[in-house]
């Protein structure tokens, strides 16, 4: 493979059967080990050594694993190295491109799966006597959790000369006991932007003390104007501890990856999934926009917010088909959507840049809502998906509105069409996503944000804004550049860095829906 498939390879996901996806989980829990990670490594070593893959499907239906948490920039040329050759000395299939590396991984993991948990069962579950079978067959353990006083590490750089990032628990503990808190840090996952650090507390009564010591954190790490997060963790005693990073070890989420994960998922038409970015530590993050049912989205100038609706609209278009979904964009600002011009299933062939249009616009769908509402009433039918299941050809409309602030203040009727759609247009399949750089309470009504549960606040100005957002501060203190915080019904506040989109790969990537 040449360097650039590696670079890619290393933003790519890994999945394997559910049956072996069970034991990997097993394996993990019995052997004392950190993440999955770690036995998904053991078991491709296994299953190398093992000879020719079989002749076998092996369905991808368990949980994914990311390349950068399996492999390092550094190693990850001399695991495709083993994995061609071992096919190659077996003939078994060459392996020159993405999907037939995803491929072998997928393979290699279900067979060394299974025979690492049939050694296991076969060692009457001592761990000793496990150990023993790996080492006679000169298999290599990874680190087993407290058996070793450094903290893990799990290192998500590429391999496009950006500056690795830097183990920072020895000043992060330093910096904690000087805040009189005693810490033990477990493991660091250094994801796109930013550092988690898995801490266990020494003494659980420090918990609220580091919750109010943010800021002294930052300031004592020298973080400059970013802050540090802290949140529960997966353990008793554990806390996450989220440190941001300098730019120059950014890695940004590429469009191959929004490919990826479209390519990859469900295509039910009774689904809006919209990939929204990827969590602090990699994994992809999406949600269903027919579930949300609508969404508000955000930040201030030079935050990320038009990039962050050009990946919500192509994640829409990448799954779905003329039949099934329709969008109806409405532009003030009559730039940022232009390049939707020519799609075939653009609501009404046009894009409404003029304040009247988009008001014909906005009143012709609360029409269409009532008219679908009559149709449901005539088939006995409540919504979309039972009327679609009775022969009805009905598509989803995802109304888009960039900058909605805009439109408002021109027009005062246009407030109550959107607050109507909001209100009821969720069970005819017509969903809104509203965007403004200037989040205010007189835009933003509590009648139209008590309808819009969906979230989405990338960085602004004031924690008044942010509040505007989300209900609760923290969008002030985020990073820039597509770093946002998601929050959604029935959900947690999660941190999502967006997919970086530059100007000629969203034209070619509509070009390809026309």
């Amino acid at each position: 493979m040449s360097e650039l498939d590696l670079q890619q390879a290393l933003s790519t996901r890994h999945k394997t059967s559910l049956e072996a996806d069970g034991y990997t989980d097993q394996l993990r829990q019995h052997l004392a080990l950190e993440t999955r990670a770690q036995v998904v490594r053991l078991a491709i070593g296994r299953s190398l050594a093992m000879g020719r893959l079989p002749d076998v499907t092996v369905d991808g239906q368990g949980r994914d694993v990311p390349t950068m948490s399996l492999f390092t920039a550094e190693n990850i040329g001399a695991w495709v190295g083993l994995l061609v050759a071992q096919s190659l000395a077996h003939g078994g299939p060459v392996i020159d491109s993405l999907e037939g590396l995803r491929l072998a991984i997928r393979a290699h993991w279900h067979r060394g799966a299974l025979s690492l948990w049939s050694d296991w069962m076969a060692s009457n579950e001592n761990y000793d006597k496990f150990i023993e079978t790996l080492i006679g067959r000169r298999s290599e353990m990874p680190e087993v959790s407290g058996r070793r006083n450094a903290p893990k590490m799990r290192d998500d750089t590429d391999a496009g000369g950006r500056k690795a990032p830097e183990d920072a628990s020895a000043t992060l503990v330093k910096a904690l006991e000087e805040l009189g808190i005693k810490v033990q840090v477990k493991e660091a996952i250094h994801g796109p932007r930013i550092t988690r650090y898995r801490v266990l507390l020494l003494n659980l009564a420090d918990s609220a003390k580091l919750k109010r010591s943010m800021s002294q954190l930052g300031l004592a790490m020298n973080l400059g104007e970013a802050l540090p997060t802290v949140a529960n963790g997966d353990e008793a005693k554990t806390v996450f501890i989220d440190l941001p990073r300098s730019k120059e070890t950014w890695k940004a989420v590429g469009i191959e990856r929004l490919r990826e994960w479209a390519h990859s998922g469900s295509r039910d038409p009774n689904q809006l999934m919209v990939y929204a970015g990827v969590s602090v530590t990699g994994e992809d993050l999406s949600f269903d926009l027919a579930v949300a049912p609508h969404l508000l989205v955000g930040g201030t100038t030079g935050s990320g917010k038009s990039v962050c609706l050009h990946s919500l609209l192509l994640s829409l278009l990448l799954r779905h088909t003329l039949d099934t979904l329709q969008l109806a964009l409405i532009d003030p600002k009559q730039v940022e959507f232009r390049p939707y011009a020519k799609l075939p299933n653009l609501y009404r062939n046009e894009i409404a840049i003029e304040v009247t249009t988009a008001r014909g616009m906005l009143e012709e769908l609360v029409v269409e809502m009532d008219a679908r509402y009559s149709m449901f009433n005539r088939l006995g039918v409540n919504n979309i998906g039972e009327a679609r299941r009775k022969g009805q050809a009905l598509p989803y409309i995802v109304v888009c509105i960039e900058e909605m602030a805009d439109l408002v203040m021109q027009d005062q009727n246009i407030e109550p069409l959107i607050a109507r759609l909001a209100q009821k247009a969720r069970a005819a399949g017509i969903h809104l996503v509203l965007a403004t750089q200037r989040p205010d309470a007189k835009t933003f009504t509590g009648l139209i944000r008590s309808n819009i549960p969906g979230r989405i606040a990338l960085t602004v100005q004031k924690g008044t804004e942010s509040t505007i957002i989300l209900d609760e501060t923290g969008a002030e203190n985020l990073l820039g550049q597509g770093d946002m915080l998601l929050k959604l019904p029935g959900e947690p506040l999660r941190r999502t860095h967006g997919v970086f989109l530059r100007p000629e790969q969203v034209l070619a990537a509509i070009g390809k829906k026309i």
